[in-house]
């Protein structure tokens, strides 16, 4: 499997067609990153196809080629952000009135999303992406460490120690 940083050299020397094997890698993931801040699917797809063209169009910005997947899931995360922005300050026309939208930005989820949610919020940074990675877009171990530029035995004992923070703090939840 040819690695992240080849091909961001591939597309920053020309072969722009390669990026798409980078879309298709990360699709899912930059999807669900997005969906977690927007919460609505045609939002979500929206943030992804932008988070894809701003990457795109901002690679030669890239300072560590190895380290693509944090940062377009940085900017998907921003992108999101920004249109929940948008979103929660547009107003809505009803009748002659413009009133500001809280429903959209608003939605409730279920108890247990919302308690999930929390959790892998409290994860840090590095343990969401690689609890990300394999549990939202299904990778491996070894693409975990090629995608995030870690060694094996690293992605191992972060995904270790995140699953056994998110089972303490449930079971922290669930007892009191």
């Amino acid at each position: 499997m040819t690695s992240d940083a080849e091909i961001v050299e591939r597309v920053r020397a020309g072969a722009v067609d390669d990026f798409a094997l980078l879309v298709v890698r990360y699709e899912k993931l930059v999807m669900a990153a997005a969906w977690n801040v927007v919460r609505d699917r045609h939002a979500a797809e929206d943030v992804t196809q932008e988070a894809f063209v701003a990457a795109l169009e901002t690679i030669g910005s890239l300072r560590n080629v190895a380290k693509f997947g944090p940062w377009l899931l940085a900017i998907a995360r921003n992108r999101a952000a920004k249109a929940v922005r948008t979103r929660c300050r547009a107003p809505v026309p009803v009748g002659e009135l413009q009133i500001e939208a809280a429903t959209p930005c608003d939605r409730p989820l279920s108890d247990a999303s919302a308690a999930l949610i929390a959790l892998l919020e409290r994860l840090p940074e590095h343990e969401r992406v690689v609890v990300g990675l394999k549990n939202l877009h299904g990778h491996s171990i070894p693409e975990i460490a090629e995608i995030t530029a870690r060694p094996v035995g690293t992605v191992t004992k972060q995904l270790s120690r995140a699953y056994e923070r998110l089972r303490n703090w449930y079971s922290e939840e669930a007892s009191s």
